[in-house]
């Protein structure tokens, strides 16, 4: 007995010092996996955020530890869907290898808390106007609701700024009344009054629509995402020009929590008298010919632009509905060189987000800008909204499907700025000639048979 017990406290020596019998330091919750958590994930889980649980103290993680692991190691957690991200894109949600580890080696560890000393400060996150008093309040009507339960909504909210002239946008930031079930928002500029006309079909200052938003956007303000910082632009060349006449549609995606509750979300505006010195341009790309048949597992789509002026790309935004699989965007150079601009493998409609480049760089006048959307129509697809599968077509709503791509930067040439409008515009005319022309070969072709 004597000599088992004294077996015994030499193998529980090193765990109690945080040290494995091998001599390699074993993980604890204090030193290693509070850091991790505290930088990666606790923006979102911490109280009143969209997180289901914080992950602020040693028992939050503790009895979720393997949880973290299993979530952690399969990479669902946390939400970064681009396949090719954590040197390319700014704030990348991603882990390393060596922090997953961390997680899993804690867990075979028994969770062990660690040495008071080593626990870093909780992580302290901006509370209301993060930049101070806006200079503009922009603030829905009334309460919306969110039920209990069902699928994500999708809310346009209309809100008219009745300018009576340009104004100079160089901070925005979207605050939620109720950040547990707001996912994320989008602030779209409308300068041809559709959306108030929208929201007066159903009776008030907001509408319903789960794709687009029902109208060719005039531009984009920046949106929302859970821990999410604003911060004033020391310059005022990056400002963003807001036309007079235009009208702010904010899109909120929101999701039940399993009780009723409701959001009236504000818009802050920060203004500069300075009117930019550079305009943003975009390229726009899409493929509306969708025409997705029951059971096929691999519906591709693709869409091409040419570069008519060097061009800088500064962020890119991709968009699907819910059987969309992957998304592959890249460039073909005017010498024959590739470049990768994003792949998404694992497509999910309610984790979209807007990348941006930590490295803006050009793409040279005559690039072949090209983009593939892929689509699993099969029951095998969890995401799949009908069951069995049916055929789905291009559209707006939940159950129908539909492509999109838009690269955001700036001409190289400031004279470039307006011509570059005329051929996206057109490009943008052509997607559509393609769609129709495709719909109407296709009950042709159905008509002879």
């Amino acid at each position: 007995m004597r000599l088992f017990r004294s077996l015994f406290i030499v193998g529980l020596v090193p765990l109690l010092s945080g040290r494995a019998s091998g001599g390699e330091s074993v993980p604890t919750f204090n030193k290693d996996v509070a850091p991790i958590l505290f930088n990666n994930c606790s923006n979102c889980h911490r109280p009143n955020e969209v997180g289901p649980f914080p992950l602020l103290t040693y028992e939050d993680a503790r009895k979720r530890s393997k949880l973290i692991a299993e979530i952690t190691g399969k990479k669902i957690m946390p939400p970064w869907k681009p396949s090719v991200g954590h040197d390319v894109f700014k704030d990348a949600r991603t882990l390393t290898d060596e922090q997953i580890g961390v997680f899993k080696a804690w867990v075979e560890a028994g969770s062990p808390e660690g040495e008071a000393k080593d626990l870093p400060p909780q992580p302290k996150f901006p509370e209301g106007w993060h930049a101070g008093e806006p200079d503009m309040i922009l603030k829905v009507g009334k309460p919306f609701t969110i039920p209990a339960e069902g699928p994500d909504i999708y809310v346009h909210f209309v809100l008219p700024l009745n300018f009576d002239k340009d104004k100079y946008v160089k901070a925005v930031q979207i605050l939620p009344t109720n950040r547990k079930v707001a996912h994320h928002g989008v602030i779209i500029l409308d300068g041809s009054g559709t959306a108030r006309k929208l929201a007066q079909k159903h009776g008030g200052d907001h509408y319903p629509n789960f794709g687009g938003p029902g109208f060719l956007p005039r531009g984009f303000l920046p949106g929302y995402a859970p821990g999410q910082t604003t911060r004033l632009e020391k310059s005022d060349k990056v400002s963003i020009t807001v036309a007079k006449g235009t009208d702010i549609v904010l899109q909120m995606h929101y999701h039940p929590i399993g009780k009723d509750v409701t959001d009236q979300p504000q818009i802050g505006l920060y203004f500069t008298d300075k009117k930019p010195e550079r305009n943003i341009n975009i390229v726009g790309m899409a493929n509306n010919d969708v025409f997705i048949p029951a059971g096929a597992k691999d519906f591709k789509r693709t869409d091409s632009f040419t570069l008519p002026a060097d061009f800088e790309v500064e962020n890119i935004w991709g968009h699907m509905h819910m059987i969309g699989r992957e998304m592959k965007v890249w460039a073909e150079l005017p010498d024959g060189k590739k470049k990768d601009l994003l792949l998404i493998s694992d497509w999910d409609f309610n984790w979209q987000d807007t990348y941006h480049y930590k490295k803006p760089f050009v793409l040279p006048k005559g690039t072949v800008v090209k983009a593939e959307w892929t689509w699993v129509n099969t029951a095998d697809n969890p995401r799949n909204p009908n069951s069995p599968p049916k055929l789905i077509t291009w559209g707006e709503g939940s159950t129908d499907e539909m492509s999109g791509l838009i690269i955001g930067g700036i001409t190289v040439n400031p004279k470039d700025e307006g011509p570059m409008w005329i051929p996206v515009i057109l490009h943008y005319l052509d997607i559509e000639r393609k769609a129709v022309e495709a719909t109407e070969k296709r009950k042709a072709t159905q008509a002879t048979k």
